[in-house]
């Protein structure tokens, strides 16, 4: 197996918190170093179908291309560490989790694919997928991984959204090590600004978690700028994927 190291949890171990005015989606807990590894041989409407799809690979059962979507189940990879998408504090050793890809040029605002792997279930759920990105999602029951070929592919539920937000109206600028200038370029103020991100590993320029957080700040001024320290959010480990104003 070909084994990768993923540094930018090394920032988040260092212990950044909640800043004021910021809330997250989900919050997971810090932990040891996580560790993934693979084998080395390794426009859109919302759906509910579980449309079936027959993997293309030979040995693993991956990749496959799920239908009437732009997302491709690339690999699964093993996960060590904290876990990442349901908030509890414990360490995962030895888990699955999938490489999944959106090829399209329309973002994903909610993403629920199910692997079946020697007759069991493999259940992965990811928020806020950007186009032409890809994300590592550890599986939701923590189950730990497995070299079986994969014997059927789902895309239980696929919602797509627009991620881009208006240059026009807001901008935001990285700060320090942790911290965000959000401002407000209209001659209007903006009553509710909610700034989604993601952890995000620039080496391997993969979005790391189906997690998603949120920022929220109220009352933003005409002209206003207003630095804000969201929960878990490190310069160059993170990346902001959408803003909605309100």
């Amino acid at each position: 197996m070909r084994r990768m190291w993923w540094m930018w949890i090394l920032v988040f171990l260092l212990g950044f918190g909640a800043g004021k005015g910021t809330r997250a989606i989900q919050e997971p807990q810090t932990g040891q170093l996580p560790e993934f590894s693979v084998p080395a041989t390794a426009p859109l409407e919302p759906t509910v179908a579980e449309d079936t799809v027959k993997p293309s690979g030979e040995e693993t059962g991956l990749p496959c291309a799920f239908r009437y979507t732009s997302l491709v189940a690339r690999q699964l990879a093993i996960y060590d560490g904290p876990s990442l998408e349901d908030g509890i504090e414990v360490t995962l050793e030895g888990t699955a989790a999938l490489e999944l890809e959106n090829t399209g040029t329309v973002g994903m605002e909610y993403v629920q694919i199910v692997l079946t792997q020697n007759g069991q279930e493999l259940r992965f759920e990811a928020t806020y997928i950007p186009p032409r990105a890809k994300v590592l999602i550890v599986e939701a029951n923590r189950t730990p991984y497995s070299d079986a070929p994969v014997e059927n592919c789902r895309c239980r539920t696929v919602i797509p959204g627009s991620f881009d937000w208006s240059k026009g109206v807001i901008e935001i600028e990285e700060r320090d090590v942790g911290s965000l200038a959000v401002t407000n370029l209209t001659d209007q103020p903006i009553s509710c600004t909610r700034v989604f991100y993601k952890q995000h590993d620039g080496y391997g320029d993969i979005y790391i978690g189906g997690i998603t957080y949120s920022a929220v700040l109220t009352d933003l001024m005409p002209g206003e700028t207003r630095v804000i320290t969201p929960y878990r959010y490190a310069c160059g480990y993170s990346a902001v994927v959408a803003v909605v104003t309100e």
